[in-house]
């Protein structure tokens, strides 16, 4: 059982109670994970309308880079400055807000009519993006039983990537016919709907019904950056940007590789199809896992995604072994990152979790950013050739590895204790 309540064992009430709170508890899960695919929906619009913007508004491809990071900027602001209120306000009525404002934001970038309009717009969807995320993983491990916790986080976490491969065939079916508009269309309808659902079925945390524990005086970034928890909040922070640098980084490559290597575009499409399932398949491998251990998990996946980008690198493989080392590269580092969105979860107290998860988030989104230009930098350095751009991942990873053993080893001394929960 995923969901059922803040306990591991059904109230005093009767067997029929426990029943009715477990299916609560799954449909409130699968309404966060709605919201999550959504939100990977619209986290990617921009990168699959942008061969139809190019062509509609009749820029060069040169002056679509501003578009494509406007989101990005926007999603490191609000998860850095929005979604902490979460700890103060509560994280379904965050939840519900964004969802509706990204989602009214999304339909007027519909009817944009040039670039900087688009831009401008792209980035405040982006602040709406960030401030979901964290207040969405914080509220669905705090639904789940304590044990629980970072499993319950780590797989809602999912609905991210599923989200991008929902974009991918919105895309496929619709670019030809009906042109960019209609990503952003379907990309501001889809969170208004799920918000409406979110506002009809959606409980909020324990944290803030009736009669919980009062919040922390304390909370933002002074909450997460406490003696108490400073060590740990510094470790997290870096491990985020290291594993999303080298998410990004491969995201940029692999198609690269792919090419590189002599396949067609058709073969090429079905092998990055293939890695993405990996990542679904990863991650919810390594979202189950936590529920017997958290920082361990995280430093054993990150170790299998270097020693898999490791055997990528060091040979021209044929197709076969090609798509059979992607699949693992995929499955690996997407597992990371899940495992990182859960342990994370499940170091904060519910006070400042949201807080917490919003400045890990923010912050490593600047990994994501930089991550793009590690293949610049491989140049530089003499890797010519694609395969060998994925050695410049394996450092992040072995230092995010190294990290996560350090906060299993202070977790074990200085587990968290939620008040109120």
């Amino acid at each position: 059982m995923i969901l059922s309540s803040q306990s591991d064992t059904p109230a005093a009430t009767g067997d029929a109670a426990g029943h009715r709170g477990t299916i609560r508890g799954w449909g409130s899960f699968v309404l966060i994970l709605i919201s999550l695919i959504v939100e990977g929906f619209d986290l990617q619009a921009a990168n699959f309308a942008a061969p139809s913007i190019v062509e509609d508004f009749g820029i060069d491809r040169a002056e679509i880079g501003p578009l494509l990071s406007a989101s990005l900027i926007g999603v490191l602001i609000g998860a850095l400055t929005i979604g902490p209120l979460g700890d103060r306000f509560g994280r379904r009525t965050i939840l519900i807000a964004c969802c509706v404002a990204y989602g009214t934001l999304s339909l007027i970038a519909a009817l944009a009519v040039n670039l900087p309009q688009l831009i401008v717009l792209r980035f405040l969807i982006g602040i709406g993006l960030g401030a979901v995320l964290p207040n969405a993983l914080a509220l669905a491990g705090e639904l789940a039983p304590r044990r629980l916790l970072a499993t319950a986080t780590g797989l809602v976490g999912i609905g991210i990537t599923f989200g991008g491969v929902v974009a991918g065939a919105v895309a496929a079916h619709y670019l030809p016919t009906h042109g960019w508009p209609a990503l952003f269309v379907a990309g501001g309808v889809l969170p208004i709907a799920i918000a409406l659902l979110l506002w009809l079925a959606l409980p909020e945390s324990p944290a803030f019904r009736p009669g919980a524990a009062p919040k922390a005086a304390t909370a933002g970034v002074r909450a997460v950056l406490a003696p108490e928890f400073r060590g740990r909040t510094l470790a997290i922070w870096l491990i985020f940007a290291l594993v999303l640098m080298v998410i990004y980084l491969l995201s940029g490559w692999i198609p690269l590789l792919i090419r590189d290597q002599g396949y067609s575009l058709a073969q090429a499409s079905w092998i990055a199809t293939g890695v993405h399932a990996g990542g679904v398949a990863g991650g919810v491998c390594a979202s189950l896992l936590l529920a017997r251990a958290q920082w361990k998990i995280v430093a054993i996946f990150a170790a299998l995604a270097a020693l898999s980008l490791l055997l990528l690198a060091v040979h021209n493989w044929g197709m076969g072994m090609l798509i059979a080392l992607l699949l693992l590269v995929g499955f690996f580092s997407t597992g990371t990152q899940n495992g990182l969105n859960g342990s994370a979860s499940a170091t904060y107290p519910a006070a400042f979790r949201a807080s917490g998860l919003g400045w890990a988030l923010g912050l490593g989104r600047v990994g994501s950013i930089l991550g793009p230009l590690a293949g610049s930098l491989a140049i530089l350095l003499g890797l010519t050739a694609a395969r060998h751009f994925f050695l410049i991942a394996l450092l992040p990873l072995a230092i995010a590895a190294l990290l996560a053993l350090w906060l299993a080893r202070r977790q074990r001394l200085a587990p968290p204790m939620d008040e109120g929960q």
